[in-house]
């Protein structure tokens, strides 16, 4: 696999990937090995979570003995047929910033890190964010909240706009909004085979609210906050 890489120009951003968006958090990966189908590509949503089960796996370790949030992609390699697979997954990140203000621009006061003289600023406290990325056989959806004072929004159809350039919070119908909001609180809590259950796009997704709030872990803290209405 590889390293996220620097930003080229995308958004005027600067130099470190701490984004939210496709450019920053999408990252190749190339097995090869016995047993795996050799000039293939699979699309199917793959996380770093998932590198540990797999490598049991060909181990031949008992997973059901090893409760992981990821999932062995082995027979993805092995492209078995009728694989049950996942339709989203969760991303967070923290932001980094410091209690003092940054030298290279004070005008911005507290709360930002890595600034250049020009005040563009590689980080900031503000930049802490939890998304569910779905890519589905009908939606290719990207959903985050900021943890920010306005718990901010930001939700892209990857289909229609494929470079993330529109913001469609505002305008996506309620329903599947409000039910993203669940399913990142869902995601954040999980532990184990818990994170395995199905995304809101998924045939057998059922929508339950209560089940948020049942063994919530400390993932949940930070973001924790009414449900989106």
């Amino acid at each position: 696999t590889s390293d996220n890489g620097f930003h080229t120009g995308q958004f005027s951003l600067p130099i470190d990937k701490r984004q939210l968006y496709e450019f920053d958090i999408k990252v190749p990966l190339l097995v090869r090995g016995p047993g795996v189908t050799r000039n293939q590509t699979n699309t199917m949503l793959v996380s770093n979570i998932d590198l540990g089960p797999t490598i049991l796996d060909i181990a031949g370790c008992d997973l059901n003995k090893t409760p992981m949030d990821g999932m062995s992609f082995l027979p993805l390699l092995k492209s078995e047929v009728n694989t049950t697979w996942r339709t989203d997954f969760l991303i967070e990140y923290q932001g980094e910033g410091h209690n003092l203000t940054d030298p290279e621009c004070p005008v911005l006061g507290s709360g930002v890190a890595q600034c250049f003289p020009d005040c563009v600023c590689e980080d900031a406290f503000n930049n802490t964010y939890a998304c569910v990325r779905t890519l589905s056989a009908s939606s290719d959806l990207q959903y985050c909240e900021f943890d920010d004072a306005e718990v901010f929004v930001e939700v892209y159809n990857m289909t229609a706009d494929p470079h993330q350039i529109t913001n469609i919070a505002k305008t996506i119908d309620q329903e599947i909004l409000e039910k993203m909001n669940h399913r990142l609180m869902m995601l954040q809590s999980c532990s184990g085979a818990s994170c395995h259950s199905p995304g809101v796009f998924d045939p057998s997704y059922k929508f339950d609210p209560q089940l948020m709030f049942i063994n919530h872990g400390i993932r949940l803290h930070r973001f924790s906050r009414q449900p989106l209405k």
